[in-house]
């Protein structure tokens, strides 16, 4: 048994649940004062990721405050480590959701590395610091909202914005340009891409991303059209243009994404990626 596990289990005060996720992988639970300790054991591969996913985000939905002891986890390929920020994601991510990992061994420290996976998810090495940085906000938080295709979907990525906005406690110069951004690109997906769209919102305390991905495969232009000095509209990407510090267009098979990134400072000339 870990000194992670065992710490972790002591500091305990309600019996252990043992949870079959699948045959290869098993949860010991635990509710501790202010949160849930979980302990994975198994092997984490492509078959049961899902159902590990759903868990971890059900977990969290319920919590609110969840720790993970991955001490006895093993994972078949890196990839699958996007289990632990995807169900943050779906759970609301921070600070609605909160999730810190802690007693990797080497190679799973490293997998997780190599997959960035610390920037929204906290990593730490055994129960005592990782029930800290409960209280902190990651390097990197991120929310996202499936959107339809309709004139009421723009409103509505304004107000998922502004609500992250809030909760990240972003300044408020910053939150409204963002508003502004998410709209115009949530305008355009409803009125030229004619799909639904998902809208993802990233901030790392220096940059604010806003990203909206459509699901038409037509092609896309990377700079904003002329404007025509009578049209009533056609206006959108010179709006983000002039706010954004950087934006570009993503394409997809079925689809694109269209995404800019906010500072505070004055907006720069448009650099493209």
């Amino acid at each position: 048994m870990t000194r992670s596990w065992f710490t972790s289990w002591a500091m305990c005060d309600q019996p252990c649940r043992v949870i079959p996720i699948l045959p290869e992988v098993v949860v010991d639970a635990h509710d501790h004062l202010d949160c849930v300790v979980l302990r994975i054991r198994g092997r984490l591969a492509q078959r049961g990721d899902l159902r590990v996913r759903r868990f971890l985000a059900k977990s969290l939905a319920d919590n609110g405050r969840v720790l993970v002891d991955v001490s006895r986890l093993h994972c078949s390929q890196a990839s699958l480590l996007a289990v632990f920020p995807t169900a943050l994601g779906a759970a609301g991510g921070w600070p609605w959701a909160r999730l810190v990992l802690f007693g990797a061994d080497t190679a799973l420290h490293s997998a997780l590395a190599s997959e960035r996976i610390a920037d929204i998810v906290l990593l730490a090495a055994d129960f005592a610091s990782a029930h800290t940085l409960l209280d902190r906000r990651p390097p990197l938080v991120r929310r996202h909202r499936d959107l339809p295709v309709h004139p009421s979907a723009a409103a509505g990525a304004r107000m998922v914005v502004g609500e992250a906005c809030a909760a990240w406690s972003v300044p408020h110069d910053l939150g409204e340009m963002a508003e502004l951004v998410a709209n115009e690109l949530v305008s355009n997906a409803v009125e030229h891409a004619h799909t639904s769209s998902r809208l993802t919102i990233t901030y790392t305390g220096a940059l604010l991303g806003v990203a909206v991905r459509d699901y038409c495969s037509c092609p896309a232009s990377i700079r904003p059209y002329p404007i025509e000095i009578d049209a009533l509209r056609g206006r959108g990407l010179h709006l983000v243009a002039t706010l954004a510090k950087t934006w570009s267009v993503d394409r997809h098979p079925d689809g694109k994404t269209v995404w800019a990134s906010l500072a505070l400072d004055t907006p720069t000339q448009v650099e493209q990626r």
